[in-house]
C-alpha cells in the first residue's frame, strides 16, 4: 500500500470537461414501463440562456424514492457539463404511478428507464446510472437485467446483502428499518392526499424513543393507515432468517453478481456507512469476476459521504471530497471518451488516525488521517494479528496460558447498553460515527454521564499503552468463546481507539444473535451452560492506533437502539483461557 494518495488531483481537475453550457433546461415527462405504469421523470438538458441545446448527449439516470426534485442540484451541475440527466420517482412514490414496495420493483423499472433514455432524440445512446443508498441498490438491480445501453455506473453507499447490512445485521433486527418505513410512510402518496394521517408519524419522528421501546406488534399499529408500509413492516418481522424473501434480487446483490452487466463501476462509501461492507464487498467480488474497470473510494464518512468530520472527530481538510466533480470525470471518461483523471489505483482509502487529539475551533477532536492507495481489497499488505482477551481486562497478542475463570455479566432487556457512535444512528438521540464512549442524558438510554465500560453488563479489554503505532486496515472480526443460561442471547463487540487522555473513540462494532452462530438460514438454539465459539463481524475500517494509545474491545449483549434487544434476561459469559482463547482479529499493515 502506497503512503500517499494522489486521489484525483484536485476537485477542479476531476471535472473532466470544462463547463460548456450556462444553464439546464428542465422538463417533466411521464415515462411508461412495460406494464403500462408511468413514472414521473424530470429531464435536465444542457442549455444556453435557459433553452435546451440541440444535439445528442450521454444520459445519466437517477431513480429515487425520496422525490426526484432532490436531484435538481446534481441535474443542473451535470447538464452544464454536457450530460442529460433523467431524475425519476420510483414506482408509487411522489408523482409516479403504481404501488410502492421497497427495492423489489426497481430492476425491471430501471431497465425500462435506461432503454427509454437511450432512445430519446437528445441521447447519444450511452446511459450511465448514479445515486446513493437506495439509489445505488436500484442501479445494481437494473444491471442484473443487462440493459443493452447501460455503459457505466456510479454507486454511492450501496449495499449488497440487505438482511446482513440493514434488516438483521448479525441476525439482530435493526430498528433503523422500521424508522425508515416510518419516514417513507410520512412522505407517501396516502399522506399527501390526507395529511392528517401523517401527523402521528411526524410526532414519533420528533421523539422516537418511546415508539422504539414498544413491543413490535404495538409499534406496527402506527402503519394502520398505510397498507403498503404495514405489509413491509410485517414482512420484516415475518422473515427473521436469511430466507427467500431476503434473497430477492432487490435485497440480495451478492447473490446475483454473475448476472450483472459488466460495465465500469465506481463504488464510493465510508468507514461509518452501514452499507460500507456491501459497497466494499461488491467492488471486491465484481473485480474478480468481471473485466471492465472497477474503482473503490472509502473515506472517513457516514452514510452521507464527502465531509471532513464524522461524529465528534475531525479528519482534516484532505478528507473532504467533491462528489459531483468525480461523477463528471467518471462519466466523461466512459460515456464520451474524455481523458481519464490522474491516478490508476483501483482502491483509494482514507486511513484514519494520527491526529494530536486537540479540539478544533469547531469543537471536534482532531483524529486526523491520510489517503492511501492499494492494488486490491483486502489490501495485500495487511495480515491478521490476534489480540487475545485476558483475565482481568487485558488485551494482547500473546495467547492465554493455563486456566482462568470466565468473565460474566447479566443482560437485562429493561436496561440495554445505549448506542453511542458507529454506523447506525436515529437522529440526535443516538450520535453517529466516532464518539467518546461516555453516556450523556441527551443520548437515548443513558441515565447518567458515566463511561459505558463502567456498566456491569459491559466487559472491557485493553492493551497497555502502545510502544509503537499499529495500523489496521481491513475487516475486523471477534472470535469469542461464550455460554449463556438462555437458549438464545446476543453478543456484541466494539473496537475502540483510546487516547492517552482517556477519550475512547469508537471505530466499528458488530453483533451476533447466538442462534445464528452457524447459519443465518438455519438457526439453532443454545444449550444453557454449554460453551460455544461465535464469530462477530465488525465490518471494515482503517485506523492508526498511535504510540501511547490503547486498543480496546468492549463486549456486551445489547446496543439499543441500533438493534432490537432480546426480551428475556440472561447471564452470559465470555471465556479467555488456553483452551478457549477469545480474541479480536485485526488486519495489521506491516
Amino acid at each position: 500500500m502506497t503512503r500517499r494518495l494522489a486521489i484525483a488531483v484536485s476537485a477542479v481537475a476531476l471535472a473532466a470537461a470544462a463547463q460548456e453550457f450556462d444553464s439546464a433546461a428542465v422538463s417533466t415527462l411521464m415515462v411508461p414501463m412495460r406494464d403500462g405504469v408511468k413514472l414521473s421523470t424530470d429531464v435536465y438538458r444542457p442549455g444556453r440562456n435557459g433553452q435546451p441545446v440541440d444535439g445528442k448527449f450521454p444520459v445519466l439516470l437517477v431513480r429515487t424514492p425520496y422525490n426526484k426534485t432532490g436531484s435538481r442540484a446534481d441535474g443542473e451541475y451535470l447538464a452544464r457539463r454536457g450530460f442529460v440527466v433523467a431524475a425519476q420517482d420510483c414506482r408509487g412514490r411522489f408523482a409516479s404511478e403504481g404501488e410502492f414496495y421497497a427495492f423489489v420493483n426497481e430492476g425491471k423499472d430501471g431497465y425500462d428507464a435506461i432503454e427509454w433514455a437511450a432512445a430519446q432524440p437528445w441521447s447519444n445512446g450511452k446511459v450511465g446510472t448514479l445515486g446513493g443508498s437506495y439509489l445505488a441498490w436500484d442501479q445494481y438491480h437494473a444491471a442484473m437485467y443487462r440493459p443493452p445501453h447501460l455503459e457505466a455506473m456510479f454507486a454511492v453507499v450501496g449495499g449488497a446483502n440487505f438482511y446482513q447490512e440493514f434488516g438483521y445485521p448479525g441476525g439482530t433486527l435493526n430498528l433503523g428499518w422500521p424508522a425508515w418505513l416510518l419516514g417513507t410512510a410520512r412522505t407517501s402518496q396516502q399522506a399527501e392526499r390526507n395529511p392528517a394521517i401523517a401527523e402521528p408519524l411526524a410526532a414519533v419522528m420528533k421523539d422516537p424513543g418511546p415508539w422504539l421501546r414498544e413491543e413490535p406488534r404495538k409499534r406496527g399499529e402506527i402503519f394502520r393507515e398505510f397498507p403498503a408500509h404495514r405489509r413491509m413492516y410485517e414482512d420484516l418481522y415475518g422473515h427473521p432468517n436469511l430466507d427467500s424473501y431476503w434473497k430477492q434480487r432487490g435485497f440480495y446483490t451478492t447473490g446475483y453478481y454473475r448476472e450483472m452487466k459488466d460495465v465500469p463501476m465506481l463504488f464510493l462509501t465510508g468507514w461509518y456507512d452501514y452499507f460500507g461492507p456491501g459497497s466494499i464487498g461488491s467492488f471486491a467480488a465484481l473485480s474478480r469476476i468481471q473485466k471492465t474497470t472497477k474503482k473503490l473510494i472509502v473515506g472517513p464518512w457516514p452514510h452521507g459521504v464527502g465531509g471532513r468530520e464524522c461524529g465528534d472527530a475531525w479528519f482534516g481538510d484532505s478528507a473532504g471530497f467533491d462528489i459531483r466533480a468525480t461523477m463528471a470525470a467518471w462519466f466523461g471518461q466512459w460515456l464520451r471518451g474524455d481523458p481519464p483523471p490522474a491516478g490508476t489505483e483501483p482502491v483509494r482509502i482514507f486511513r484514519m488516525g494520527g491526529g494530536d487529539g486537540a479540539r478544533t475551533a469547531s469543537g471536534k477532536l482532531n483524529h486526523g488521517g491520510e489517503w492511501r492507495t492499494a492494488a486490491a481489497w483486502p489490501p495485500p499488505a495487511a495480515s491478521p494479528v490476534r489480540y487475545h482477551l485476558q483475565a482481568g481486562g487485558g488485551l494482547g497478542t500473546q495467547a492465554p496460558a493455563g486456566t482462568a475463570a470466565p468473565s460474566s455479566f447479566v443482560f437485562d432487556p429493561a436496561n440495554p447498553v445505549p448506542t453511542i457512535g458507529g454506523r447506525y444512528a436515529l437522529g440526535a438521540v443516538t450520535p453517529l460515527c466516532a464518539q467518546d464512549q461516555v453516556c450523556s442524558p441527551k443520548i437515548l438510554g443513558c441515565s447518567d454521564s458515566k463511561p459505558l465500560k463502567e456498566r456491569p453488563d459491559v466487559l472491557s479489554f485493553s492493551t497497555p499503552p502502545l510502544e509503537s503505532p499499529v495500523e489496521a486496515t481491513g475487516t475486523i472480526r471477534a472470535k469469542l468463546w461464550i455460554s449463556s443460561d438462555a437458549e438464545d442471547t446476543d453478543f456484541t463487540a466494539k473496537l475502540v481507539d483510546v487516547y492517552p487522555s482517556g477519550y475512547a473513540l469508537s471505530l466499528t462494532d458488530g453483533q451476533i444473535r447466538a442462534r445464528f452462530r452457524k447459519s443465518f438460514e438455519r438457526p439453532a438454539p443454545l444449550k444453557p451452560g454449554k460453551v460455544y465459539e461465535v464469530t462477530i463481524d465488525l465490518g471494515p475500517t482503517s485506523n492508526l492506533f498511535a504510540t501511547g494509545h490503547k486498543i480496546r474491545v468492549d463486549i456486551s449483549s445489547s446496543n439499543f437502539p441500533r438493534f432490537e434487544s432480546q426480551t428475556r434476561k440472561a447471564r452470559n459469559a465470555v471465556y479467555h483461557d488456553a483452551r478457549r482463547p477469545s480474541c479480536i482479529e485485526l488486519p495489521v499493515i506491516r
